[in-house]
């Protein structure tokens, strides 16, 4: 024996709504702050990398979002949002998510009061990028580089810069630097060699 329509139609339509809002916050967790191409919060160490590469090259633990281009000619793509663009919604102004203008403000904050600390300028390249500012990204990495000129993690940053920017020849370039400065076994030494081939290395 069911209910009548005119009861039974609101509490169907009351349970859709509940069951559609709890669907949209998982996605919404799902494809949160941790989607960015180099990872949230990642912890640097002079002449080591955090980053870690899932197709190639960026990415980090949690993996990221660039994917290497497999065709060999052309920019990576970026699978969804970016801190400062998009990450984990916004807000209603369009800027990124408190949490990302945290650590964007706490990175620039120790600029400010160190020009020279390249683990900084590192970490705000890469969330320069996840936000496709590739430009603001190139900018802080070659800065990082003037400091400390073969730090591996910067080297191979603005490699995977160059290649989401489309200068294959320049990444091409720093990919190979990056394997003169690590050893044989590094952790992203063979995705290097992989890559090369595909970019006219």
């Amino acid at each position: 024996m069911g209910l009548p329509a005119r009861i039974a139609i609101p509490v169907f339509a009351v349970f859709a709504i509940a069951f559609l809002g709890i669907l949209a916050w998982f996605l919404r967790v799902g494809f949160g702050t941790t989607g960015s191409a180099f990872g949230p919060s990642v912890v640097h160490e002079q002449g080591d990398s955090r980053i870690a590469a899932t197709a190639a090259p960026i990415a980090t633990d949690p993996p990221g979002t660039f994917t290497v281009p497999q065709t060999g000619s052309g920019p990576m793509q970026s699978a969804n949002g970016l801190p400062g663009a998009s990450t984990g919604g916004g807000n209603a102004a369009g800027g990124p998510p408190a949490p990302v203008m945290q650590e964007l403000n706490a990175l620039r904050a120790r600029l400010a009061h160190d020009p020279r600390d390249v683990d900084a300028r590192i970490e705000l390249a890469e969330m320069e990028a996840d936000s496709r500012h590739l430009d603001l990204a190139l900018k802080q990495i070659d800065a990082a580089l003037a400091v400390r000129p073969n730090d591996p993690h910067a080297v191979y940053d603005r490699a995977v810069i160059f290649q989401t920017m489309g200068h294959n020849a320049d990444a091409v370039a720093d990919y190979r630097h990056y394997l003169r400065l690590v050893p044989p076994d590094d952790s992203r030494a063979a995705r290097v060699r992989a890559i090369l081939p595909k970019i006219g290395g």
